[in-house]
């Protein structure tokens, strides 16, 4: 039986994701940001924080971000990124339960993108040693900013319109 290369996550229970691997629910977020930024009743202040360029002739699509963000030290003394949330009313919930625990759009962006980047360092998750996902966090602009680029193939579905099928690449 051949391994098939995906990185699996629970979607949370009543959440706005609904993608079943890391790869898809990157997507998925960044499309949904996208479409709030797009919204002047959610982005009043037309901040565009994010991009997403899908390049059928690459097969790949590209995104970046650039999301306000403030470190909070814990009791612990460890260093979590906080995102600001930008968009008003995006309707985002990130549900119970499942891989990711953000509640807000933004911090979920921060999660998953974290999430695929420590998955990408594991040799063992990422047998081909891409590196699709790239992040860094400014401490002097408050901004945690990265990109990515993730394969994707394009189908037909059965009603002739077009599927974008990520391409997982991490187990």
């Amino acid at each position: 039986m051949e391994t098939k290369i995906m990185t699996p996550i629970t979607p949370a229970t009543n959440g706005t994701l609904k993608s079943a691997t890391a790869e898809n629910a990157l997507i998925e977020l960044v499309t949904i940001l996208k479409n709030g930024e797009a919204n002047t009743t959610v982005n009043p202040n037309k901040r565009n924080y994010v991009t997403l360029d899908f390049n059928v002739n690459t097969g790949s699509v590209a995104i970046s971000f650039s999301i306000p963000s403030v470190p909070i030290i814990t009791a612990t003394g460890s260093i979590e990124i906080s995102a600001s949330e930008y968009l008003t009313n995006l309707g985002f919930n990130g549900g119970t339960g499942g891989t990711f625990k953000s509640s807000t759009a933004a911090q979920s962006l921060i999660e998953i993108a974290s999430y695929l980047q420590a998955k990408e360092f594991d040799s063992t998750s990422n047998i081909a040693d891409n590196n699709y996902t790239n992040f860094s966090y400014d401490g002097d602009k408050s901004v945690f900013s990265g990109s990515a680029t993730i394969p994707f193939d394009v189908s037909i579905g059965s009603d002739g319109k077009p599927i974008i099928n990520v391409v997982e690449y991490l187990l």
